[in-house]
């Protein structure tokens, strides 16, 4: 079983300024993912949809860019967005990039 666990985050809408601070969750997601609740309060665009991989099928995502913030450092990351969720999860490569460890 996967190790999940929590942490606070920041999310950003660089375009309007806008902002929440939420628990985020890492539990090996590849891609950080919003709640759709979320992506509207920021006022964030859809600037597209992506078809991934799920534990047993194929979905389709909807997708947006946003700042995440884990203490005092940031990255501007895609994020998916989805209607299935109700925590942000953190990115297993956005955790990476955040911590400062180089990919290999």
């Amino acid at each position: 079983m996967a190790s999940r666990f929590e942490m606070i985050v920041k999310v950003i809408n660089r375009r309007s300024g806008l902002s929440v601070t939420v628990n985020g969750e890492v539990n090996g997601s590849f891609h950080s993912i919003l709640p759709r609740h979320i992506a509207v309060e920021l006022g964030l665009l859809i600037e597209g949809e992506a078809t991934i991989g799920s534990c047993c099928s194929l979905v389709k995502a909807n997708y947006s860019h946003v700042d995440l913030m884990i203490g005092d450092k940031s990255i501007y990351t895609m994020v998916l967005i989805t209607d299935y969720l109700d925590k942000v999860i953190i990115g297993i490569n956005d955790l990476k990039s955040l911590q400062g460890i180089r990919r290999s």
